[in-house]
């Protein structure tokens, strides 16, 4: 009975009559549930479908700031290339300049100018080379004829000789390079200083020459003259 009653009042509440045939009240009935519940289910709908666009949306948002902040960096590199590209450029043309100047200031050292050539050391250091190898030429061909030295003391004058000779070849081809263009990268005064090294170096050489052949000269005529006077004793004294 009380099952009944119940039954009777929900149907009442719903507005159908009681009597109403039992496949069209449960049709009814459906559709009353889902009158009740389909809001909800749209309203849980609507909530999902928000928080996964907002989601969504948050996600794209935190991307598009990561490309915005990639992109930024992107352009500070690129900031930072042309900046040290600049540099390298204005490097390389301040050393290309810098090189340039280099080149023509040390090919300006090769040239010499008039002052220097017209230096009269050159020609005296040429001179006394001159008079040096004659001299010692002169004195080996004289002693040679004259036969007044001993064989150990002839290779001796000719050791000395070459040597002597040989250092004033060195510095009169040393001579020959400062005062000719395009051999040194000198200065006019590093030339003239080299100048008068070269110059005093080979009156050195001159003087020893002269001083050396007159001794083996003086040395030869005394060793003839004492032959000459034992010859003339015995001569006087008949000796055989």
């Amino acid at each position: 009975m009380k099952r009944k009653r119940l039954t009777f009042l929900f149907f009442s509440f719903t507005g159908y009559s009681f009597r109403v045939p039992r496949h069209r009240r449960i049709r009814r009935t459906a559709i009353w549930l889902l009158a009740i519940f389909l809001p909800g289910v749209r309203t849980a709908e609507a909530q999902f479908a928000g928080g996964f666009f907002n989601q969504q949306s948050t996600k794209e948002k935190l991307m598009a700031e990561q490309i915005l902040g990639l992109d930024t960096y992107l352009g500070e590199i690129k900031t930072g290339y042309q900046i040290t590209e600049s540099g390298l450029h204005a490097a390389q043309d301040l050393k290309g300049g810098t090189f340039s100047l280099h080149t023509a200031y040390f090919n300006s050292l090769q040239q010499v100018s008039p002052a220097v050539q017209r230096n009269p050391k050159g020609k005296a250091i040429a001179e006394l080379y001159r008079q040096l190898c004659s001299q010692f030429s002169a004195e080996l061909s004289w002693q040679q004829q004259k036969k007044q030295l001993s064989q150990p003391e002839m290779q001796y004058l000719q050791k000395i000789s070459a040597n002597v000779q040989k250092m004033a070849g060195e510095d009169l081809s040393a001579t020959a390079d400062v005062l000719t263009p395009g051999k040194l990268q000198l200065t006019d005064q590093q030339r003239l200083d080299r100048l008068d090294k070269l110059y005093a170096s080979m009156k050195d050489k001159a003087a020893f020459t002269a001083s050396f052949t007159v001794k083996c000269r003086q040395l030869a005529l005394a060793r003839q003259r004492a032959a000459a006077d034992r010859t003339q004793l015995k001569q006087l004294y008949g000796i055989q």
